[in-house]
C-alpha cells in the first residue's frame, strides 16, 4: 500500500496563490480511496484543493479527529459539496465545546445530517491499511492538554478530557506511520496505544499537532526524551505544535524534521 498525503489547511503557507488560517485538513489517497482528515475552520479547504487540481467531490471518507471548530469548522461546506462521504468520528466530537466561556465546538451541530454520520468506539481499520484508534489511554498525564477547555455532556459542562479524539495509523507490510490533529491526550500516549499494536514494525512516520505552541519548553521535553527512544524515519511538524517547537524539534532531531505546511505533499 502506498499513500500521498496532501496538506489543504494549516497554520502556514509558502508560495503564491494557497492561503492559511489556524486550523488543519489533510488528504490522504490511496491508489483507491481517498480520505480527508479534518476540514480547517472554513471553506478554506475546498478552496485550497481546487488551486491543487483536487475535487472534494470524489473524497470517499470524512475523518474528524476531535469536535474543535479549527478541524471541524468546513464541516458543513462539506457536506454541502460531497453528497456521499460519510462522517467518522467519536460521538463525543458533537459535544459543545468551550476554551474558558468561548464556544469552540462544531458550529450547528444540532443541524447536522446524523444520517451521514458514522460513530465509532473502537479500533477500525477503515481501508485496508488504514486504522483509526479513538481509544487513547493516557499512560503520562503530564503529556496531556486539557487546560482551559470543558465540553457539555448529558451530565452538565465538565472539564473536556478529550475522550472524543481519535488517531489515523496507515501501514504497509512492515511499517506504521501515525497521524495526530492536536494530541490533547498525548502524542506519546497515542504513540504507546498505536505502537504496543504493531510489534516489530517499522515507525515510518509521525505527523500532526502536539499541542504545545506557547507551552514551557517541559512539554517539550517530555515528548523529545520518549521519541529519543522511539523515534521514527521522519516527524511533519505542524498546527499547534507551534513554529517555536518545530525549531527545537529540528534541533534535535536534525533532518528527518519538516515543517507540514499548507499545500505540502509527502508519500509513503
Amino acid at each position: 500500500m502506498h499513500y500521498k498525503i496532501t496538506t489543504l489547511v494549516e497554520n502556514a503557507i509558502y508560495g503564491r496563490g494557497l492561503q492559511a488560517e489556524h486550523g488543519l485538513s489533510l488528504l490522504i489517497e490511496t491508489g483507491k480511496y481517498k480520505i480527508l482528515f479534518d476540514t480547517g475552520q472554513s471553506d478554506l479547504f475546498i478552496r485550497n484543493a481546487k488551486l491543487l487540481n483536487i475535487d472534494i467531490t470524489d473524497v470517499d471518507f470524512l475523518i474528524l479527529s476531535h469536535g474543535h471548530s479549527d478541524h471541524t469548522g468546513g464541516l458543513g461546506h462539506f457536506l454541502s459539496a460531497n453528497k456521499k462521504a460519510p462522517v467518522i468520528c467519536k460521538q463525543e466530537a458533537l459535544y459543545r465545546k468551550f476554551k474558558d466561556k468561548r464556544e469552540n465546538g462544531i458550529i450547528e451541530s444540532k443541524g447536522l445530517d446524523l444520517s451521514r454520520f458514522c460513530f465509532i468506539t473502537e479500533r477500525t481499520e477503515l481501508i485496508s491499511g488504514l486504522f483509526l484508534f479513538p481509544e487513547l489511554p493516557v499512560m503520562n498525564e503530564d503529556d496531556t492538554h486539557f487546560e482551559r477547555f470543558f465540553t457539555q455532556t448529558p451530565q452538565g459542562v465538565i472539564p473536556d478530557n478529550f475522550n472524543d479524539e481519535l488517531a489515523v495509523t496507515l501501514t504497509t507490510k512492515n511499517t506504521y506511520s501515525i497521524i495526530s490533529a492536536c494530541s490533547h491526550r498525548g502524542i506519546t500516549n497515542i504513540i504507546r496505544t498505536i505502537q504496543s499494536r504493531f510489534p516489530g514494525h517499522t515507525f515510518k512516520l509521525l505527523a500532526g499537532g502536539f499541542h504545545i505552541h506557547n507551552a514551557q519548553d517541559e512539554k517539550f521535553s517530555i515528548i523529545a526524551d520518549y521519541l529519543t527512544n522511539n523515534l521514527p524515519e521522519q516527524i511533519g511538524i505542524c498546527h499547534c505544535t507551534g513554529i517555536d517547537k518545530y525549531a527545537l524539534f529540528r534541533q534535535t532531531f536534525g533532518n528527518r524534521v519538516f515543517y507540514n505546511h499548507t499545500g505540502n505533499t509527502f508519500y509513503l
